[in-house]
Parts: C-alpha cells; sequence; structure tokens
C-alpha cells in the first residue's frame, strides 16, 4: 500500500461531516474530491465558488475539488461515506463503475447496519466504520462552522484474512484521514465504541423531535427525562442479551451529560424533519428494534418513538 500521506480521499456525501474532512485536507495541501448528489447541486456549489468554513473565529472561501456521479472520471481507491445512513446504499449504486474492487471504504456516519450491506455489496473491498465527535453544522448552504473538537475513531469488525498487517494498514489509513487538527486514531473495539453511539443517538434523537426542542431542553422536561430513563434500560436490556453491555454501565449518566455538552444543539433527527428530509430512525432506533425482535425481546418505548417518528415523516412527505 501506499504511504499514508499519498492516499487520496473521494468524499461521499457533501454535508457537516464530508465538508469538515474536506475544508480540513484542502488546508493541509492533501487532494480530496467531494462527491455531491447530482448535477444541479454541484453546478449549486461551483456557483457560490466553495465552501465559506469558520474554523475559530475565521472564515475563508476553500474551493475544493468536487464532482458529481454523472462528471466522475477517475477510477475511486479510497472513499470517505458520510452521507446519512438512509442515503448510502443509492448514492454508493451511482457511483459504484467507478469503485475499484480492492477499495477501501470508510463509513463516517450515523446509525448501524449500514456496513454489512455495503460489504455485501462489494465483497473484495475493505469496509471500515468511524465515528467521530467533532461538532460541525451547516447555517446554510454552502457555509460550513468547526463548532467544537472531538475525538474520531476507527476500525473493523473483522479484517479480510489476505491483509499481512491489519494493525499497520488499520494506522496508514487513520494517518491518511488526519488533516490537523483533526485526528483520527485506530480503536480495538469499534464496535462497543459505534453501540455506545447508537445507544445515546436513540435516547436523544428521537426525543429532540418528538418534543421538538434542542438537546439541553430535554433535561427540563420531566416526561422526556422519565422516556430517556426508560429507553436506556430497554437498551442495556438489549445489550445484555447481545453480551455488548460490559461498557454501557454508565449509560444513564453518560446520555445526560451528551444532552448537557449538545445543549444548544438542534438534532440532526430534528433538523431532517423541519426540512422535510427523510430521517436516520431507521438505522438508529429501527435497528435497535429489529436486533430486539430476533433476540426475543420487546423494547416498547424505543418501538413507540420509532412509530412515532415513522408516522411524522411520512406526515411530512404527504
Amino acid at each position: 500500500m501506499s504511504k499514508p500521506a499519498t492516499l487520496v480521499w473521494s468524499i461521499l456525501g457533501a454535508g457537516a461531516i464530508g465538508g469538515l474532512w474536506a475544508c480540513y485536507a484542502q488546508r493541509n495541501g492533501c487532494t480530496t474530491e467531494l462527491i455531491f448528489r447530482d448535477q444541479s447541486s454541484l453546478a449549486a456549489y461551483r456557483e457560490h465558488g466553495g465552501i465559506a468554513f469558520t474554523a475559530n473565529e475565521q472564515t475563508e472561501l476553500l474551493n475544493i475539488p468536487a464532482c458529481c456521479p454523472q462528471a466522475l472520471v477517475q477510477p475511486i481507491q479510497q472513499l470517505l461515506i458520510t452521507t446519512k445512513a438512509q442515503q448510502t446504499l443509492t448514492a454508493l449504486h451511482a457511483i459504484k463503475d467507478h469503485i475499484q474492487p480492492d477499495a477501501i471504504m470508510v463509513l463516517l456516519q450515523n446509525g448501524l447496519g449500514i456496513a454489512e450491506q455495503v460489504q455485501a455489496q462489494f465483497p473484495q473491498a475493505l469496509v471500515l466504520q468511524a465515528s467521530t465527535t467533532e461538532g460541525a453544522y451547516r447555517p446554510k448552504p454552502f457555509s460550513l462552522v468547526h463548532a467544537g473538537r472531538g475525538q474520531t475513531l476507527i476500525g473493523a469488525a473483522t479484517l479480510p484474512r489476505n491483509i499481512k498487517d491489519p494493525s499497520q494498514q488499520l494506522t496508514d489509513i487513520a494517518k491518511s484521514l488526519s488533516y490537523a487538527p483533526l485526528s483520527v486514531t485506530v480503536s480495538e473495539n469499534i464496535e462497543a465504541v459505534l453501540w455506545r453511539k447508537l445507544a445515546i443517538n436513540c435516547a436523544i434523537n428521537p426525543l429532540s423531535v418528538i418534543h421538538r426542542c434542542r438537546n439541553g431542553e430535554l433535561l427540563n422536561k420531566p416526561e422526556a427525562m422519565t422516556q430517556i430513563a426508560t429507553v436506556v434500560d430497554e437498551i442495556l436490556a438489549l445489550s445484555k442479551a447481545l453480551h455488548l453491555d460490559d461498557n454501557l454501565a454508565d449509560l444513564h449518566q453518560q446520555v445526560l451529560e451528551v444532552a448537557r455538552a449538545t445543549a444548544s444543539n438542534r438534532s440532526s433527527m430534528l433538523q431532517d424533519i423541519e426540512s422535510g428530509r427523510d430521517t436516520e430512525i431507521e438505522a438508529i432506533t429501527g435497528h435497535l428494534c429489529r436486533l430486539a425482535a430476533k433476540q426475543g425481546l420487546s423494547l416498547p418505548c424505543n418501538q413507540q418513538l420509532l412509530d412515532e417518528i415513522r408516522r411524522i415523516s411520512t406526515q411530512n412527505r404527504s
């Protein structure tokens, strides 16, 4: 494999996280390419002249190389996937003819259950998963604010047997995605990291929609606090059945800490609902409830939230 610094990443998904990685790659003099959904999105980006990127209260316009599925020319060997979970397979299908069979594909998104589907469609690819707590948001189209520093972890549930030195390869990939000040670190147990993140998302995101409030406002609503406690209890019961409970002893407390730390945030799920877009509910609470059903467990509070978000989403589209 090439040295980490020479890896060229294509970024599928030009939202807040994809834009964050692309902007810091540009600032670090590294070549990346943002892949927009379609020609009209690409045209709007080019008309704007790039991304107005704000970090440390300084704003600059970054003209990052970009394309769309119809305009792709080069083969894709390294692909960072930052689309919403529910958009992943459709977005990949649009560029599948350009993805090399042995490509490296890194999923950096909320939710679970997508990596297995991606691996099934690209059986020879190295499919990795990542999780980040970097804070970024888009105040308007083609504007991006890096709002808070966080941690980014990367890993794989299983690695192909034909990789001679998997630890070194993961380290190289992590380094190649570490565009200062962003730092990507290898996790020895990415499944545990992603499971904890899923649990926290299940406890905060749907309830922010139900109560139509910022994350921190949930802490001031007695009904929401009761729902959070019940959601977490159900997740802990499922985690025990799946033998994933070792690292969740403080889950109740951590959910509250995350709600406090992101108090002024409107969750991505709430933003999607308010904008009339599909949400990630199927890859978050939906994934949780499907796992529970396979274990013969009932998660009534989580199921109720899932049904309600589905109802609201359907109502939005009608």
